[in-house]
């Protein structure tokens, strides 16, 4: 059913009902994002957007006969005059917070400092410290780069453009797995890592480029 919701909220966007918003340097336009069960709605500071937005999900519930938690819902606004503020968030019901904000442990409203990727390039050597890649087959440890290893940043990337030199740090990390299995071991890659990215069908072992999947999440989110 969130997928339903999703592919309204694409037609109200073709409509022109809704605007959403232009994540900067692209021409896409984002209109939600949605985790799990938790997501985020983007749109012009305008009453008729704001109550397509309401009527949307007013929809979904009857549809899914699923429970939206109104009291938990929260609205944010840039650049726009308290007065309308006001008059938006009576129309909906949400109360009105401010920029930057805490949603799913991430902070929103700002773009993240170095400090941030370098968490996240942490949180890969500490999955490895806990595998002895050294003592795992080949097929061994392409499953566990697939399976675990890969998926550690995919909130972020959905979320922020990571920078050129964390997608380095991250793909070397991949790349000292799998052909030594020791963080402090290297070892002469068989192949070079371009073709190891090349899905499985075109003779690859479909390991993902993390600069395409992160395009890829972002261009997904409207």
């Amino acid at each position: 059913m969130a997928e339903s919701l999703s592919r309204y909220l694409q037609r109200l966007v073709a409509f022109g009902e809704i605007k959403g918003g232009r994540p900067s340097s692209s021409n896409l336009v984002c209109s939600h994002q949605q985790f799990v069960d938790d997501a985020i709605l983007l749109g012009s500071a305008s009453v008729q957007e704001a109550k397509s937005f309401k009527s949307s999900l007013q929809l979904y519930i009857q549809a899914s006969d699923q429970i939206v938690n109104w009291n938990k819902m929260s609205i944010f606004f840039i650049n726009t005059p308290p007065l309308r503020h006001r008059r938006i968030a009576d129309i909906i019901g949400y109360v009105v917070e401010s920029f930057p904000s805490i949603y799913l442990g991430l902070l929103l409203g700002f773009s993240p400092p170095d400090s941030f990727w370098i968490s996240i390039v942490d949180r890969f050597n500490k999955k490895l410290s806990g595998w002895k890649g050294a003592l795992l087959s080949q097929a061994r440890k392409l499953q566990l780069l697939k399976s675990s290893l890969q998926n550690v940043p995919v909130y972020a990337l959905s979320l922020f453009k990571i920078p050129s030199k964390f997608v380095d740090a991250i793909e070397n990390i991949q790349k000292i797995f799998l052909w030594s299995g020791v963080e402090d071991r290297k070892r002469i890659p068989f192949v070079a890592w371009e073709k190891v990215c090349i899905p499985k069908a075109l003779g690859g072992l479909g390991l993902r480029v993390i600069k395409d999947f992160n395009n890829a999440l972002l261009a997904k989110q409207g």
